[in-house]
């Protein structure tokens, strides 16, 4: 891949691209690059902001961030990027494997979490597709690294579509990513990480519908069980707090992601 880096195995594929593990054949070391779909390669438009977000991104160096190593394009024009090869296991794996998680637990990586998207949002770039898959924990300490900024937006650019379809997971999606009405802000990722932690606490996400217009109008309508009522030991402070941040009216959420990790740490 670009005369450079030598793909390995597969290891995680989605809406965007796929991520391959590779070997850096000038350094010598491991490293993670993510290959774009196609589609998405033979864009234009879409080549430009991946490049200006992917510059964006290698200048943000925080440590709760993924750490973009470089960008280029292959022998076959396919837009890559490169990333740090983490260890350890994502937060999705640990609820799989775990079942939900209680307050005191889930403190750090909400800490974590809101320290990574307020350095990206400072940088102007909003993630857009926040979840616990995204989210890895590393090593021993499960110290936090927000991946796949795949779908960012780098403030001031429309959010990209393919084929006319969201890209996205709409779950997670805030109402007006899916309306397509109103300014698109920091507030789809505190609204996100709202959903997020409902996930951790109840153990299941607070918009299930299997059908996806009816999914879709829940989200938009604001149909959630309250947190309290779906995870047993949750206080009423700490489910206001999470279903605040899931406001269908962007107004009523947090304005940042540090802010609703603050509330949520008063009220636990």
């Amino acid at each position: 891949m670009g005369g450079r880096y030598q793909l390995g195995p597969m290891m995680a594929s989605g809406g965007m691209g796929a991520v391959y593990r590779a070997i850096d054949t000038e350094l010598g070391h491991a490293v993670a690059v993510k290959v774009l779909h196609p589609e998405l390669t033979a864009d234009r438009d879409v080549r430009r902001r991946f490049r200006r977000e992917s510059s964006v991104l290698m200048a943000l160096n925080h440590e709760c961030v993924v750490n973009v190593l470089g960008v280029g394009t292959g022998e076959d024009e396919l837009l890559f990027s490169v990333m740090e090869l983490l260890g350890g296991e994502t937060l999705q794996a640990l609820l799989t494997r775990e079942g939900p998680l209680d307050t005191q637990a889930l403190l750090p990586v909400i800490e974590g979490i809101a320290a990574g998207l307020e350095a990206a949002h400072e940088h102007g770039v909003i993630h857009g597709d926040l979840k616990p898959a995204n989210v890895m924990l590393v090593g021993d300490t499960r110290s936090v690294k927000l991946l796949d900024f795949g779908l960012s937006k780098v403030l001031g650019l429309e959010r990209l579509t393919r084929t006319g379809e969201l890209i996205g997971t709409p779950a997670y999606m805030a109402p007006e990513l899916l309306t397509g009405k109103g300014e698109l802000d920091e507030r789809i990722d505190t609204y996100a990480f709202g959903v997020l932690i409902y996930q951790c606490l109840a153990g299941a996400l607070p918009f299930t519908g299997a059908v996806p217009g009816k999914l879709m109008m829940d989200i938009v309508m604001g149909n959630a069980t309250a947190l309290h009522e779906a995870a047993e030991g949750v206080s009423h402070d700490v489910s206001s707090v999470v279903m605040a941040a899931m406001s269908r009216q962007r107004e009523r959420r947090f304005h940042s992601a540090r802010a609703l990790a603050r509330a949520f740490r008063d009220a636990a």
